[in-house]
This record gives structure tokens, sequence and C-alpha cells, in this order.
């Protein structure tokens, strides 16, 4: 499922950037990788606030349905 269908709490693991080279440079700079545990902080109309480790990023709702996530199975 999308990142951006996350509700604000959610936490959930990174498995797969979808789109092209543009996206996936963007979002890799930005941290979103293969494995990592996300958690949404904010969802609220605007850009997703979103948890990466000690990090948060402000993400527009078109790059987060780039970003596939799976809520089981997160193993960090």
């Amino acid at each position: 499922m999308p990142l951006a269908m996350l509700r604000k709490g959610e936490t959930a693991c990174i498995k797969e950037i979808i789109g092209g080279r543009t996206a996936k440079g963007k979002l890799t700079d930005l941290g979103f990788v293969s494995g990592k545990k996300v958690k949404i902080h904010s969802s609220s109309g605007g850009p997703l606030i979103v948890a990466l480790g000690d990090n948060r990023v402000a993400l527009g709702h078109g790059l987060a349905h780039k970003v596939m996530v799976d809520t089981e199975g997160c193993e960090s």
C-alpha cells in the first residue's frame, strides 16, 4: 500500500519506491530506503509529516504515493 494511505500514528516498513529516476533519487536522498521503519506524525490535508528514525520529513502526497509500505513484518 502507498505511504499516503496510512493514518496518523501508524507505523510501517518501506518495501519499495516506485516511479522514475528523479522521484526515486529524491526519496532516497531523504532517507526513504527499503526496510526502513516510518511513522506518520501528521496527515491532515497538507503534506505528510513522517518520522524516519530521529528525523521528521514533510512529504507531499504525490511522492508519498510512490513509497510502498507494509504494516506487517517490519523487522527493525
